[in-house]
């Protein structure tokens, strides 16, 4: 199903609903009339902010989901975007990078959103060259946008989890916060629970190597208070996390209990995770 620039809304919704197997009559409540439904669809007439939430409702499916129908089931050019980058990062493309920074540039009107986008694609750069420079003003704008924001939706946690690492210590730990406080409203929403589980876990991450423990500690703790027994992954790292933590307090060398909790991992069968556990190990102990 690809919706054109012609198609109306309202003809989207109607295979949306016929695809259900769905009525008018189904849809049709209280305060959603079929005669309402029937003009929407035909595009003689859009419907109010509310009575649209209604009527997608009525059809079994999420606002989002509906939203992502309107995309033709694409994902929006920022997410296409940074996953292009996130690509090219892995095979440490710098000058793939630098071209996709340049398309970017000349192919979008400077504005807030596009800076933001541009600043992902710079920390990829800034991480496989610590030569590569981005400006004070630069973080400064970065850090600015994201404490004016009262209540952060999964566009600013993606934004966060993207550019952390280019943040001094001091606005890190301050952003980090400003996210605890500002993430609570969307947490109801699986995605976004998600999205904010991996940043609490980069957060906590980089936080560790820089040696800001009792920091760390306290983003576990808040970690630890939106995890259920379903979010398996979040709560090994954490596990794991924790024993860095005791191993860094106690100035051990000896990492064989991390080691054997790694390889414990490894007997469940998962290999990614098993991966990720040994890339930061290393990460951390080598920074010493």
């Amino acid at each position: 199903m690809k919706l054109e620039k012609s198609m109306q809304l309202g003809e989207l919704y109607r295979e949306l609903r016929i695809a259900r197997g769905l009525k008018l009559k189904d849809v049709a409540r209280e305060n959603l009339s079929v005669s309402q439904l029937s003009r929407f669809e035909n595009g003689q007439s859009m419907l109010a902010a509310d009575k649209l939430l209604i009527a997608i409702s009525g059809i079994h499916m999420t606002f989002s989901e509906f939203g992502h129908a309107i995309n033709n089931y694409q994902e929006p050019k920022l997410y296409h975007l940074v996953n292009k980058a996130t690509e090219l990062y892995n095979k440490q493309d710098i000058d793939g990078l630098r071209n996709l920074l340049e398309l970017d540039k000349n192919s979008e009107v400077f504005d807030v959103y596009n800076r933001l986008t541009a600043l992902i694609i710079k920390t990829y750069i800034y991480t496989l060259d610590q030569s590569y420079v981005i400006t004070d003003e630069e973080k400064a704008f970065l850090t600015s946008y994201l404490y004016e924001i009262e209540e952060w939706t999964e566009y600013e946690l993606f934004v966060f989890g993207n550019t952390m690492s280019i943040l001094s210590e001091s606005d890190l730990i301050f952003l980090g916060k400003a996210f605890v406080d500002r993430d609570k409203l969307y947490l109801s929403l699986a995605s976004h629970k998600k999205n904010a589980e991996v940043v609490f876990l980069n957060l906590i991450l980089l936080l560790i190597n820089y040696r800001k423990l009792y920091q760390a500690n306290y983003f576990i703790e808040a970690l630890e208070k939106i995890l259920t027994y379903q979010d398996m992954f979040a709560i090994t790292c954490v596990n794991f996390f924790k024993k860095i933590i005791e191993k860094i307090e106690n100035g051990s060398d000896n990492l064989s209990e991390l080691e054997h909790f790694i390889s414990c991992v490894e007997e469940i069968g998962n290999p990614t995770m098993v991966a990720f556990l040994k890339a930061n190990l290393l990460r951390i102990f080598s920074t010493n």
